[in-house]
């Protein structure tokens, strides 16, 4: 079967440092769950492969060093809201912060390749019997022609759409930034302000409110979103 007509039981593998990543998916390789190709922290097309899946999304995250770990329990809260996470983390750190962040399973990356194989595959089984809160993104006829044409616009839009609970400025910053530097407030108000420009003219708008230095953005709604209360 050609690479890219493969499945397999995790969606996206997504690494906070790619170089250190390759080589556990080489090792992995002959074992079927893995992709063979990871994504960076931030990546859209990533995310994109995420909010379109028709059953529950499930990403490997790896986090190749304890450089990383710091801020990692953040990072799993925002990645959790559209999908199911594993976490693949140093020996020896410590996983419950990570689990009450909303990570799925913390497995060390040093696991020997059969039981990392065999602890994936079974959370995917897991994923499959349960109910799953995830919302696709909307496909419908009537949400097609506000789709906006920039592919980075598109997966926010979906972000906003479908997450399963409300999203925070700050995770929505830490989400959409690089593994290294979170996207900056003023950048996220400018492609938020964009998106609702084109929402508009469709009857549409995004559905927020700001107070206190934070804005919390529920969704779309028909006409006019909701007026902000300001800190």
């Amino acid at each position: 079967m050609a690479e890219e007509e493969a499945t397999y039981p995790v969606s996206v593998v997504l690494s906070l440092q790619r170089e250190q990543t390759a080589p556990l998916l080489r090792t992995m390789r002959s074992q079927h769950v893995l992709p063979a190709l990871s994504h960076t922290w931030g990546s859209a097309q990533a995310y994109g492969v995420l909010l379109r899946q028709a059953d529950t999304p499930l990403t490997v995250l790896d986090v190749p060093g304890p450089q990383w770990i710091e801020g990692l329990e953040q990072r799993v809260h925002a990645l959790s809201n559209i999908s199911s996470v594993v976490v693949l983390v140093p020996d020896r750190t410590e996983s419950a912060g990570l689990l009450l962040a909303g990570a799925a399973n913390v497995i060390p990356r040093d696991t020997p390749v059969r039981e990392l194989a065999s602890r994936i595959a079974a959370e995917r089984r897991w994923l499959d019997m349960r109910h799953s809160p995830h919302r696709p993104a909307a496909d419908a006829q009537q949400y097609r022609s506000l789709r906006p044409w920039q592919y980075t616009q598109q997966v926010l839009l979906d972000i906003l759409s479908s997450a399963s609970r409300p999203w925070c400025c700050h995770d929505l910053c830490l989400l959409l930034g690089t593994a290294r530097q979170p996207m900056s407030r003023r950048a996220l108000q400018a492609r938020t302000a964009r998106l609702n420009e084109r929402l508009m003219p469709y009857g549409m708008s995004l559905d927020y409110t700001a107070q206190w230095g934070r804005t919390t953005f529920m969704g779309l709604i028909k006409g006019p979103g909701m007026d902000q209360r300001r800190r």
